[in-house]
């Protein structure tokens, strides 16, 4: 059994913005040889989210009302409140960029993973499957860690 790891490297631009990563996905599967086996998808980041769909403007924007709509910034966010919160303090009341508690809570439900079958040393996925990052915190430097197992 081999194991082949990289880092992906991506540079976000929005807050909520979608990435398509399964171009560079099948790149690394490529080198590795590895014909069948499965492949981690993993963010290193708690407010980018690794998920498969179809890749469509239209659920972009599906998606973008709805969280939105259920987790909105402007909201009340322990996370945010500095006066209370004790843990994993790198902010000050200054600056606004660890007042993502929305991101978070966002985060929480859409997973910081997905795994993916390799057959035939491409991912098995469906006909409109696609790969994505989903920034929830942008704009920022992000690393993603790909990891594919099997023979």
């Amino acid at each position: 059994m081999k194991i082949k790891q990289t880092i992906l490297k991506i540079s976000t631009n929005n807050n909520l913005q979608f990435i398509d990563l399964t171009n560079e996905i099948e790149l690394f599967l490529k080198k590795s040889k590895i014909m069948i086996g499965q492949l981690l998808v993993y963010s290193k980041h708690t407010t980018l989210a690794i998920r498969i769909n179809e890749k469509e403007t239209g659920i972009f924007n599906d998606m973008e009302k709805f969280l939105n709509k259920l987790l909105p910034k402007n909201q009340y966010y322990r996370h945010n409140d500095l006066e209370i919160r004790t843990e994993n303090l790198v902010c000050s009341s200054e600056t606004e960029e660890c007042l993502n508690g929305h991101s978070h809570c966002r985060h929480f439900l859409l997973s910081t993973s997905e795994t993916v079958p390799i057959s035939e040393g491409s991912m098995a996925l469906g006909t409109w499957q696609k790969v994505m990052a989903v920034e929830l915190d942008g704009p920022r430097k992000r690393e993603i860690i790909l990891q594919a197992i099997g023979e």
